[in-house]
């Protein structure tokens, strides 16, 4: 597996920001990348709960909460992708502050399993770049959407 690794320090509370990461079916509403997403199951939270992305311009995912510690941890399985260079991935958000005080410092990990067998792995630098950019701009989202841009 290759990984990538960003984080941000967002001037906003820890509950803030878990409160936007913790909607999980509706991550469409503030993430640029996500055109449109649905839960795929009855759970909206929680370990098991699965949701769909449409992202733009282009590709699905079908994901799945692995870990849930409020306020601290999520960790999302991406278990079927289309029309990107990945097969699978693991996503892990780790939040760093207290409770009542600002900023919170938000850390993502992004493991994947590269599609195309080896000249998957040769491109690889090219897609951590890319991976690197998208979650870039995940974060810069996910500040703006706790209302602090």
């Amino acid at each position: 597996m290759r990984s990538i690794h960003v984080s941000r320090e967002i001037n906003a509370p820890l509950s803030a920001v878990w409160d936007v990461l913790a909607d999980f079916p509706n991550i469409a509403r503030w993430n640029n990348g996500v055109k449109e997403s649905y839960s795929t199951g009855d759970a909206i939270g929680g370990v098991g709960a699965t949701r769909h992305c449409d992202l733009a311009p282009a590709g699905t995912l079908e994901e799945t909460i692995r870990e849930w510690q409020p306020e601290t941890r999520l960790v999302i399985s991406i278990d079927s992708v289309t029309k990107l260079p990945i097969k699978k991935a693991l996503v892990t958000f780790e939040l760093v502050g207290d409770s009542g005080d600002w900023p919170t410092t938000i850390q993502v990990t992004y493991a994947y399993d590269p599609r195309f067998g080896p000249v998957g792995n040769l491109i690889g630098g090219m897609i951590d770049r890319q991976l690197t950019k998208g979650f870039t701009g995940f974060l810069a989202d996910l500040d703006a959407a706790t209302g602090n841009i």
